[in-house]
């Protein structure tokens, strides 16, 4: 029987799509959320098991699909892309476009992740710092979470974005858009979500967390692993230093590996690993398929009384 092969250029990307998304719908997104082995048990006894997408991810990526079937929405953004990537970042042109949202957890799922991490709003008001708050979507999702635990208390909720797009959308969402974090002390929730790895001085921005949460306080530092480091806004698009070092004899490190290394990481830059947690790192998709995944390790932090 012959197969069936489309013949213009959209009908081949149409039908592509197709059998992408079937391919999507098939997938066991319960590997998203599991390890194939333990950590050190000093680490594994902090470990969260989320096990599955809950209600809410299944809702957004369900809206992904509803976006994505949106043929000539992509047609007009692929036409943007190609004449605006010449003076601007990929980053503005998501923000300009108002396209790629992210998604990591769920408030439920943050809940969780922060409770056991021992996270308690102290005072009033709680002050929450996002550094690259991207298009401020997940940030709303904290800030909604932290409002449920601290009561529905007066919330302050700071923000950083090197891309001018993406601030323009956070100071909408009436967040206090800042340029630097220096000027602020006692934050008593920080999110670095899926930024150490973007950033041309990770070490220097772990300081600056430590520097900047309240003694009781807590960081969420998320990271794509395996990790693999791009500055968007060099020209060699590499670090200064990076977080983690190849050290397998050219073997690619298993994500519990990887996890352990980091968080060991964290421990000598002067923090306590209080939770973490395994997730996907989800964004919307585009004319080729419905959505985009990569995994993250998710470690709600605090800082040691004497950086040893």
């Amino acid at each position: 029987m012959a197969i069936y092969r489309p013949r213009g250029t959209l009908a081949r990307v149409i039908h592509a799509k197709f059998h992408n998304d079937n391919s999507l719908d098939n997938i066991d997104t319960r590997r998203w959320y599991s390890l194939a082995h333990s950590l050190p048990p000093r680490f594994q006894s902090k470990f969260v098991p989320l096990e599955q997408p809950d209600t809410t991810t299944v809702h957004w990526l369900e809206r992904t699909k509803l976006l994505s079937a949106n043929i000539w929405m992509h047609l007009w953004h692929a036409l943007a892309r190609s004449i605006l990537q010449f003076f601007m970042t990929q980053t503005d042109i998501n923000g300009f476009l108002k396209r790629g949202s992210m998604f990591i957890l769920s408030e439920d799922q943050f809940n969780k992740l922060l409770v056991a991490g021992g996270f308690s709003a102290s005072s009033e008001p709680v002050t929450l710092l996002d550094i690259g708050a991207g298009d401020g979507e997940i940030s709303l999702r904290v800030a909604n979470t932290v409002a449920e635990l601290s009561g529905n208390a007066d919330l302050r909720v700071f923000a950083t974005e090197a891309s001018w797009t993406m601030r323009d959308r956070l100071k909408k969402l009436n967040f206090n858009v800042i340029t630097e974090i220096g000027g602020l002390q006692n934050m008593e929730l920080i999110l670095c979500l899926n930024v150490l790895d973007r950033c041309f001085d990770p070490f220097k921005l772990l300081e600056d967390i430590r520097s900047t949460l309240a003694p009781g306080g807590r960081a969420v530092i998320a990271l794509v692993l395996p990790y693999m480091h791009y500055v968007e806004t060099n020209t060699s698009h590499l670090p200064i230093r990076p977080l983690l070092e190849s050290s397998n004899n050219g073997r690619q490190a298993s994500f519990e590996e990887e996890a352990t290394k980091f968080m060991e990481l964290l421990e000598n830059c002067g923090f306590n690993v209080e939770s973490w947690t395994k997730a996907p790192y989800l964004c919307e998709g585009d004319l080729h398929q419905s959505f985009y995944w990569l995994i993250d390790l998710i470690v709600v932090i605090s800082k040691k009384t004497s950086k040893t």
